[in-house]
């Protein structure tokens, strides 16, 4: 509105100036033309496009990343591991290596029933250790019998106990479990508390004619092996291969030499030998051989050959002379666990 005002002033004062200045007579002034521009002024005015100010685009706000998510799940906490007992049996494969459960037996007859057992423990069972009776039926057997050998974790051993089926008929079960050198019993099973055992069946006899009892022939079981060289004064213990054991006790033999009387095995502790021969004695040769305690001489003409034994621990066994060098005894030897 103030901008039609200002033009309409304008015109005014320019047609003023022109009618005082002009020598010529001034024109009147059309009022309706004045109108008309009047209203077209205004009109456009009116029309004018208003300016619009330009848009803000805002800056995009900063974007959040989410950060990831922390596991705080907690480790299950380990199965502690179960401590092994010390004193521990388990079977072995089989355990029952002679007289299966059910085995019909005679009336009075002897037999050798021999367990197979696996150290599953943590402890070595030594020669301390036993097997022992623990219930049922003793079928007339010792009632403890030490172990013949040591028995390492992992290992496995025989065990056989002599026995006598009873003489009246029936089933008859014998139950045996080891013991340490403390004299506390363990067995098989997870928890060592189940014995090992023998199952039998005496039959009745057809006939009253009396049978004879059929003995079993003990089947070798090797004991310990192995070969040495001794020198003079040195002892030997032929059930334990060991030269000079720390009790003089357990020595079979010393050997002596000398440029006089040469080289001689003298026995000791009861141990007895016999010269066999150049072929090696089979476990009976030497069991049923007739034995000395008589000191053995030895020379060049036994080279080769083989010394049948009875050890201080009464076991069977057999030396052979390997050498006899600079006063030295090289020999090797094997003995036998049954008697």
């Amino acid at each position: 509105m103030i901008k039609k005002l200002l033009i309409l002033g304008l015109l005014l004062f320019l047609a003023t100036a022109c009618k005082e200045n002009s020598i010529t007579a001034v024109p009147s002034l059309d009022p309706t033309a004045l109108n008309e521009t009047a209203v077209w002024l205004a009109t456009a005015d009116v029309a004018q496009p208003t300016e619009i100010p330009p848009t803000v685009t805002l800056a995009p706000a900063a974007t959040w990343t989410m950060l990831p998510t922390i596991d705080r799940t907690r480790p299950s906490n380990a199965t502690p591991t179960a401590e092994l007992a010390c004193n521990l049996a388990g079977a072995g494969t089989p355990i029952d290596v002679t007289i299966p459960d059910g085995t019909v037996m005679a009336p009075g007859e002897s037999f050798l029933k021999t367990w197979r057992l696996e150290n599953v423990g943590s402890c070595t069972w030594t020669r301390l250790y036993t097997v022992t009776f623990f219930s049922g039926n003793s079928l007339n057997a010792y009632q403890s019998h030490n172990l013949m050998q040591e028995v390492q974790p992992g290992d496995m051993i025989d065990v056989t106990v002599e026995m006598e089926a009873p003489q009246a008929a029936g089933v008859y079960q014998s139950n045996w479990m080891l013991s340490n050198a403390e004299g506390e019993i363990f067995g098989i099973g997870p928890n060592g508390d189940a014995p090992f055992y023998v199952l039998i069946e005496v039959a009745s006899p057809a006939t009253e004619t009396p049978q004879p009892s059929l003995t079993p022939t003990p089947t070798p079981v090797v004991y310990v092996t192995g070969s040495a060289e001794v020198v003079d004064g040195d002892l030997f213990d032929l059930d334990a291969a060991e030269i000079n054991p720390e009790d003089n006790v357990q020595a079979d033999f010393v050997y002596r030499f000398s440029e006089e009387s040469g080289a001689t095995l003298s026995l000791m502790n009861g141990a007895e030998s016999v010269v066999f021969g150049k072929e090696e004695p089979s476990f009976q040769d030497c069991t049923q051989a007739d034995l000395t305690d008589e000191d053995v001489v030895l020379n060049e003409t036994l080279l080769g050959s083989y010394i049948c034994y009875r050890t201080s621990d009464v076991l069977p066994g057999w030396l052979r002379v390997e050498g006899l060098d600079d006063g030295a005894f090289a020999f090797s030897f094997l003995t036998w666990a049954v008697p």
